[in-house]
C-alpha cells in the first residue's frame, strides 16, 4: 500500500535540487517531514493486529533469532532497546510501518540532538531489525530498502601514548590494578572476555591466553608479555579469592565488566590520563602491532575480528612510521 508521504517528500526534494544547494535539502526534508506527521494523507489498513504480531513479541522473536545467531548478549541488548525506543515513539504496530515512518523518527532524534553517527547506529539496528521481518514473511516490502545510511566524520580514536601508559602503572596501587593493565595492555582482549576468563586460561609460562568466551561466541588465542606473566603471578599469589576465576571484586567473586571500568576510571583520575577505557587498550595494542611490523591479518586473529575493515579501524599509525616506509620504499 503506498504512502503518499514519503512518495511527496521524494518529489519535495527533487525539486528542491534546482532551488537550493545540496547541503541544505537535507535540513528542508527534515522539518517537512516533521510537519507532515501531523497529517493523515494516505490509507492505513484498520484491521485487527494478531496478538502474535505485536511489537513487543516481534521484539521477543527477534531476540531470540539474535541469541540463536550467537549475537552477544550487549548487541541484543543494543537492538531491543533501539526497537522499543522506536516502538514506543511511533505507537504503531511495526508490521504497519512505512519508509516515512522511519524518516520521521530518525528526523526526530536528530532534532533531540542526537549525532550523526549514533542516528547511523539506530538506522543500522533498524535495517536489520526489518530486513529479518521481510526474511520471515511478516511483511512484503522492507520499508529500510530506500532508507539511504547516515554519514558522519568518523572521530580518529588515540591509543595511549608512551607517556600515558606509563603514567597509569604508576598509579597503580594494589597488584590486582597493575595485572589488570598488563594484561589489557599485553593481549588485546574485551574487557567482556577478561572479566570472564578462569585462572587455566592463562599460561603464564608458555604467556597464552585462551579467551574461551569471545564475541559472538568464538573462541582464540592471544598472548601476553613477560611483563604482563611477572605481575599476574604477583597478583595470584597474593589474591584473597579462592574462586577458579582471575580476577575478583572486594566481595571475593567474579569482578564483572562494569567492575574493571571502575578500576580503570579511577585509574585515569589518578592517572591524569582522560578516555581510559578498555577499548583504548585494544586500539593501543592493535596499533603497537602495527608500528612493529606486524601484518594486518595477524593483528584481525588476535584481536578476533570477523572483518578485516574492522581492524583496519583499530590501528593508528603515525605520520612518523609512514614517513619512515616511505623513504625505504621509494629509494
Amino acid at each position: 500500500m503506498a504512502d503518499y508521504r514519503s512518495e511527496f517528500l521524494k518529489s519535495v526534494e527533487e525539486n528542491l535540487t534546482s532551488l537550493v544547494e545540496p547541503d541544505k535539502i537535507t535540513p528542508i526534508a527534515d522539518m517537512i517531514t516533521k510537519l507532515l506527521n501531523g497529517y493523515e494523507i494516505t490509507e492505513r489498513c484498520t484491521d485487527i493486529v494478531p496478538a502474535d504480531s505485536t511489537n513487543m513479541k516481534l521484539i521477543k522473536r527477534y531476540c531470540a533469532c539474535l541469541t540463536v545467531d550467537g549475537k552477544s548478549r550487549k548487541t541484543i541488548y543494543q537492538y531491543s532497546r533501539t526497537l522499543i525506543r522506536f516502538s514506543n515513539a511511533l505507537e504503531k504496530p511495526f508490521t504497519e510501518i512505512g519508509t516515512y515512518d522511519i524518516r520521521y523518527f530518525l528526523a526526530c532524534e536528530k532534532e533531540r540532538g542526537v549525532s550523526n553517527r549514533s542516528l547511523e547506529n539506530l538506522r543500522s539496528n533498524l535495517s536489520a531489525f526489518f530486513r529479518w521481518m521481510t526474511r520471515e514473511e511478516l511483511i512484503h516490502k522492507d520499508p529500510m530498502d530506500v532508507v539511504c545510511p547516515i554519514k558522519y566524520e568518523d572521530e580518529v580514536r588515540k591509543p595511549f601514548s608512551d607517556i600515558e601508559i606509563d603514567n597509569l602503572r604508576d598509579s597503580c596501587e594494589t597488584t590486582r590494578e597493575r595485572a589488570i593493565v598488563e594484561v589489557l595492555l599485553s593481549s588485546g582482549v574485551r574487557v567482556s572476555e577478561l572479566s570472564s576468563m578462569d585462572v587455566t586460561d592463562i599460561d603464564t609460562t608458555t604467556l597464552t591466553v585462551h579467551v574461551r568466551h569471545g564475541k559472538g561466541g568464538k573462541e582464540r588465542i592471544t598472548y601476553i608479555t613477560p611483563v604482563a606473566a611477572n605481575h599476574l603471578n604477583k597478583y595470584l599469589l597474593l589474591r584473597k579469592e579462592q574462586g577458579t576465576f582471575l580476577f575478583g571484586n572486594k566481595n571475593h567473586r567474579r569482578i564483572n565488566s562494569g567492575g574493571i571500568r571502575y578500576i580503570l576510571n579511577n585509574l585515569s583520575k589518578k592517572a591524569g590520563v582522560s578516555n581510559v577505557h578498555p577499548h583504548r587498550f585494544r586500539r593501543t595494542f592493535a596499533s603497537g602491532l602495527a608500528s612493529r611490523g606486524m601484518e594486518i591479518q595477524e593483528i584481525q586473529k588476535l584481536l578476533g575480528h570477523s572483518n578485516i575493515n574492522t581492524t583496519l579501524k583499530y590501528v593508528c599509525v603515525n605520520d612518523e612510521r609512514v614517513m619512515a616506509s616511505y623513504k625505504k620504499y621509494i629509494a
